[in-house]
């Protein structure tokens, strides 16, 4: 065998031919017979020096008429008086180390340390007589072909360089997609604290390419004909860096190297590094999309990237991979078809590591093509499960397809090495979470409709605190429903960990009224009835809980709502993966931020209630650290909600929302403005005596009312600019449909362009 299994890859820890004029010699000698070659009756194969050559460099083996054994080579004088001497007059030439010559001249021989060293198998007498260019026969010491040796020693040296680079430029693609994640965070932070001091460029950067859509307004809505997704205008500049980055990789540098002991002509060559180069590639990109696949990417608590964002990236850097799968397989499809003839190609094609390609190959194309965005929002469950299997195939596949070729000598399976493990790693993480939180918080879900809606609200009661925060979503599991393996995201809209002790001047109803203590009298009436139901010898004082408002669709929440129009409540065990979402990154801007506004569209309000009760504890608990505050500077916050249903409305300022009557935030420092978009019904006013009039003002502080209630659309433009205040750090959350998430990031976009200090946080769940 040519090379033992090492550890690494090609150049960082595996070298494939060094010295390069030790390998050369060997090469030169590796189509000769000895006196002790065994013979078949196949006669010579004719396919020609070259490729047998090759085949026999990258150890992929063929049938030939003549079989010398490792044993003949080891005991026939001439061939290790000939190969000793080239190497020590080759090697010392360009002043290679005696000892790497020994290694080279006893690995090639496969003797080990204890067989004969070089000095010792080298001819008593320097050889005269060089070894005929087509020579078939050794039987007497001689020098090489110096002009075979010089071909094959430059044909070596450039198919290592290509290689090395190969890996050189994953690495370097690997190191900058992880790289811009982590720079953006970067920025993130450098603008929530610097922006209002920082003019020209860096705020017209932010203006002109960081809060923008790609074009016009369309980003969180998908394109016509559900085509899928823009990106905004900063993710399209580094996706189109990322796409030229594997371009210029897969292009360059190409040299070729003539005349070449390898390749019968500079095509043939061309074809195998780029072949190769394509499909190291594809594993290093097929790693990233793993990577960037994942809910437990360490990526997210250090960039300022969620989860949407990293889904995107995902997308584009499998796409890259798949390509360049498909383009590895053409190229060599192509080679042994049109280049080296059919016969090449049918005795290939025959070999279990080329059906493994194809194999690999092919589910990465399906695995594309079922991923489009109307199939996958058709069905959704069918789709997850379909995508998984596809990607084991892929990878199990591009495994047996380089373990059978090359059987572990060249370390192209780092790449999956390093896949696999992004993949176990998240998928033990999430498995950790949920036995974790099964065992430790013994979940029970309450779940409600919301009269006169198709809205479920699902109150999560635990045994301990969750340490549950805003911006934060958290997978569900209903073993109930016969899908134990089956989760679905929920956004956090309420909790209750008592984080907080009530103080001597702090009245309970104070913070029952900012949100920021127990649950109110019907949670804890809730807790009790579920704990019950579930013979759970728990008090309610012990049960704390979060909560969870969503609209019925297709799926489980379809399920969910028809078991809830028979039987409303309902009471059920549950599995939670999570809390996901609200790192430290996501609140640099919301720490500086002076006044805040949310804006949401329909249960969007999930999203927008949690830190509109955040808002409140941190005034009612004044004495909070100003390092444990999210919005520590914020003056004033206001909370701007359409919605279709009446009724929904009226149980979220019931059921979430803080009371702006109470003691602490009735000074103007909150504002509510609601519209209603729908026609009220009779089951709209049923359930609740605080059902509004068309249009409701409650409170007055300064001149403004506190809470606002009107029908109709909401007039995004208007709702932004109230807002704007010179001189003041402003942020826009806003969560709700795509139309309504384009139309604020576009005003928040023209407010930056006229000179605001404002930033953007959208909540989209556009997977």
């Amino acid at each position: 065998m040519v090379a033992a299994a090492k550890h690494g890859t090609i150049g960082y820890g595996i070298n494939m031919y060094d010295p390069w004029c030790c390998y050369a010699c060997y090469d030169a000698l590796a189509m000769v017979y000895l006196n002790c070659t065994e013979f078949t009756d196949s006669g010579h194969n004719d396919d020609g020096m070259s490729t047998k050559l090759l085949k026999k460099r990258m150890d992929m083996g063929m049938e030939s008429s003549g079989t010398t054994s490792e044993e003949c080579y080891a005991s026939n004088t001439p061939y290790q008086q000939t190969l000793s001497y080239c190497i020590k007059s080759q090697c010392d030439a360009e002043d290679v180390p005696s000892e790497k010559q020994n290694q080279c001249f006893q690995r090639l021989n496969n003797i080990g340390s204890d067989g004969p060293s070089l000095q010792q198998s080298l001819p008593p007498l320097s050889p005269t007589e060089q070894l005929a260019e087509h020579a078939e026969w050794l039987n007497t010491t001689m020098l090489v072909n110096e002009a075979y040796w010089n071909s094959d020693r430059g044909t070596i040296e450039e198919f290592e360089t290509v290689e090395r680079d190969h890996v050189a430029f994953s690495i370097a693609i690997m190191v900058v997609s992880v790289a811009v994640p982590l720079l953006c965070g970067a920025w993130q932070f450098f603008t929530s604290h610097f922006l209002s001091e920082v003019r020209g460029l860096l705020f017209q950067l932010q203006s002109y390419v960081v809060l923008p859509a790609l074009w016009s307004k369309r980003h969180s809505q998908p394109l016509s004909y559900r085509l899928g997704y823009l990106p905004s205008r900063a993710m399209t500049i580094w996706i189109t860096l990322y796409i030229g980055l594997n371009v210029l990789a897969s292009s360059v540098p190409f040299r070729s190297v003539q005349p070449n002991t390898w390749f019968t002509n500079r095509s043939t060559e061309m074809v195998a590094y780029v072949g190769n180069r394509a499909g190291v590639l594809s594993f290093a990109n097929m790693a990233l999309a793993i990577l960037f696949s994942g809910r437990n990417n360490p990526l997210l608590y250090f960039s300022s990237w969620d989860q949407t964002t990293q889904i995107i990236f995902h997308r584009w850097s499998a796409r890259v991979a798949i390509v360049q799968a498909v383009i590895h397989s053409i190229v060599y499809t192509a080679d042994y078809c049109y280049l080296k003839g059919d016969n090449v190609y049918y005795a290939e094609a025959a070999k279990p590591y080329f059906w493994w390609g194809i194999i690999a190959t092919t589910a990465m194309g399906l695995m594309m093509g079922l991923s489009a965005l109307p199939l996958r929002s058709y069905a959704y469950e069918i789709f997850l499960v379909s995508h998984i299997i596809l990607a084991i195939i892929s990878l199990v596949g591009s495994w047996y397809h380089v373990d059978l070729r090359y059987t572990k000598k060249w370390g192209y399976e780092v790449w999956l090495y390093i896949a696999f493990a992004f993949w176990a790693f998240d998928r033990l993480t999430r498995f950790a979470r949920v036995v974790y939180n099964t065992i430790v918080q013994r979940p029970v879900a309450r779940l409600e409709l919301v009269p006169g809606t198709n809205v479920a609200m699902m109150t999560i009661l635990l045994k301990k605190p969750s340490k549950a925060g805003i911006g934060q979503h958290t997978y569900v599991y209903f073993p109930s429903f016969g899908k134990a393996w089956e989760s679905h995201p929920f956004t956090i809209c309420g909790w209750d960990d008592q984080p907080f002790k009530r103080s001597a001047n702090t009245s309970t109803s104070d913070l029952e009224a900012s949100g920021a203590t127990t649950p109110n009298q019907e949670v804890k009436n809730d807790a009790a009835t579920t704990t019950r139901q579930a013979r759970s010898s728990t008090s309610t004082d012990e049960r704390y809980y979060v909560q969870c408002l969503f609209r019925s669709h297709a799926g489980m929440t379809a399920q969910i709502h028809a078991k809830l129009l028979a039987n409303s409540p309902l009471h059920m065990p549950v599995a939670f993966e999570g809390f996901y979402g609200g790192h430290s990154t996501s609140h640099y801007v919301l720490k500086q931020a002076d006044i805040v506004l949310c804006v949401a569209g329909g249960v969007g309000t999930t999203y927008a209630s949690g830190f509109a009760r955040q808002f409140a504890r941190e005034r009612v608990l004044a004495s909070t650290s100003r390092s444990q505050k999210v919005v520590a500077r914020c003056q004033k916050f206001v909370l701007a909600w359409s919605v279709r249903e009446q009724g929904l409305l009226d149980h979220v300022k019931r059921r979430l929302l803080p009371n702006l009557d109470a003691r602490d935030l009735d000074d103007g420092s909150m504002a509510y403005k609601f519209w209603v978009t729908g026609q009220s019904t009779a089951a709209d006013s049923a359930p609740s005596s605080e059902v509004t009039k068309d249009e409701t003002r409650v409170g007055v502080a300064d001149g403004e009312e506190l809470v606002q209630q009107q029908t109709g659309r909401m007039c995004v433009a208007d709702v932004v600019d109230s807002v704007m205040t010179p001189k003041k750090r402003i942020v826009v959350l806003v969560c709700g449909p795509g139309s309504l998430s384009d139309d604020v990031r576009m005003e928040v976009t023209k407010c930056s362009r006229a000179g605001y200090v404002v930033h953007l946080i959208e909540e989209s769940f556009s997977w």
